[in-house]
């Protein structure tokens, strides 16, 4: 047998659930009925929310979303890495460069350049340390490894420090 209290919570405790479920739906009558009840009242709703605010931020962010690497394009950066790693792997190797991830570094060389390398059945990365121009880069770290780099030691390297391959 149920004590008169616990009786009294569970009676409480479904009320809630029923009625919070009835107000739910009571509060948002456009989602279960899509047809609008007036069409006085429907009209001028579309008006203030139109579709130009949309169509309004799709060109701006295309032309201003490509990120700049100095004197280099982001094609550049990640070749230069491979050229210089891909003597590390297997002949097998396979890079997969629209994934390279470039971050700028506060020391020289300016770039930190880290392209994922699968071989052999493993998931790698090359890793390297990038400035100069497109010309006349200078690449002072190029490593390519199958084990990836933990993120402390991305942001170490991005600060300049440990570079030895120290983890």
């Amino acid at each position: 047998m149920r004590s008169p209290l616990a009786t009294r919570l569970a009676a409480s405790a479904l009320a809630i659930v029923v009625l919070g479920g009835a107000a739910g739906c009571a509060a948002d009558p456009g989602a279960s009925n899509p047809v609008p009840t007036s069409t006085a009242t429907s009209a001028p709703d579309p008006t203030p929310t139109t579709e130009a605010p949309t169509a309004e931020p799709t060109p701006e962010p295309t032309a201003s979303t490509a990120p700049e690497y100095g004197a280099f394009t982001f094609e550049q950066l990640a070749q230069i890495c491979i050229d210089a790693t891909v003597s590390s792997y297997a002949p097998d190797v396979v890079f997969d460069t629209p994934n390279t991830r470039i971050e700028q570094r506060i020391v020289t060389p300016e770039w930190l350049v880290i392209v994922p390398a699968a071989t052999m059945g493993y998931q790698g990365q090359s890793v390297c340390t990038i400035g100069g121009t497109p010309a006349e880069h200078q690449l002072e770290l190029g490593s390519g490894s199958i084990e990836q780099l933990p993120e402390e030691q991305i942001q170490n390297l991005i600060r300049g420090e440990n570079e030895g391959g120290d983890r």
